[in-house]
């Protein structure tokens, strides 16, 4: 069961209280567009550049300004959240994905982005709900499908998770993450082989000495579950030496290394002569 924190309870509690707001007049067919919408979207666009130039304070204010502007328009409050999540403001985001959400309610690509976020904050109730609407709404969305995958998997059903990534790898096969993350469902599963199958399909996609070194870890840990040290040590030094700084890949290959050295003396004191064994 997963256990409700305090950021938790108070997500539920913004979903909870979130009330109906006062919109901006609707875009007519034609003729003028009224000017409450024109400014939104100004802003809106002004927002997504300051984003694009990584100035987030800037952007957050030109969206927020937008989404006053025009309280009914999703993308601009789409855009908003994404801005505050990245901003680490997490529950103000929360917030304005619901609102986006509540306001269209059968946006396959909303409930992909609120379902993440969900599925970060451990609301995975909620997340998982998303996820399964996302899928109903576009069953033909390898986003949804992977989504619905990795809600699967952090509820600890890797079965489940396996099959919904190769949904989605069959709407999108050259996604990477989403290869990565089907590689490390494989180990998870106890079937490193296949998961080293999957990483030379995903190594390919490379250049010559440009492979990751999250790829390369999972490299590590699935040579080592197949009784391969010597190549396991090579993949994780590899991991170590582009800049991969995980506690976990260190103590791995210390432990390795460790192993390595003392097999090393011991087969050296096995083939010494008697008297050039110190005492």
């Amino acid at each position: 069961m997963v256990r409700v924190t305090a950021t938790a309870a108070c997500a539920r509690a913004i979903l909870a209280a979130l009330a109906l707001l006062p919109g901006c007049r609707f875009m007519p067919r034609s003729g003028p567009v009224p000017q409450d919408v024109a400014a939104a979207r100004r802003l809106c666009n002004e927002g997504l550049s300051a984003a694009d130039r990584k100035d987030l304070l800037r952007a957050e204010g030109l969206l927020e300004q937008a989404v006053k502007n025009c309280p009914i328009d999703v993308d601009a409050r789409r855009h908003y959240a994404d801005v505050l999540w990245q901003r680490g403001e997490r529950m103000a985001a929360v917030t304005q994905i619901a609102e986006a959400l509540r306001l269209s309610p059968g946006d396959a690509s909303l409930c992909i982005d609120g379902g993440r976020m969900y599925m970060e904050l451990g609301l995975l109730d909620d997340a998982d709900r998303l996820a399964g609407e996302a899928v109903r709404l576009a069953a033909r969305s390898g986003s949804a499908w992977r989504l619905h995958g990795q809600v699967a998997l952090a509820r600890g059903r890797p079965e489940d998770a396996l099959a919904d990534f190769h949904r989605a790898l069959a709407l999108e096969p050259d996604d990477r993450d989403l290869i990565l993350e089907t590689a490390e469902t494989y180990r998870r599963l106890g079937r490193p082989q296949r998961a080293l199958a999957t990483l030379a399909i995903l190594g390919e996609s490379y250049a010559p000495n440009q492979t990751p070194p999250q790829v390369l870890a999972l490299e590590g840990m699935a040579r080592e579950a197949l009784g391969q040290p010597a190549e396991a040590i090579e993949s994780y030094r590899q991991a170590v030496a582009r800049g991969l700084a995980s506690p976990d890949v260190v103590a791995r290959l210390a432990a390795l290394e460790g192993e390595a050295a003392a097999a090393a003396s011991r087969a050296v004191v096995a083939t010494a002569a008697p008297g050039q064994v110190r005492q």
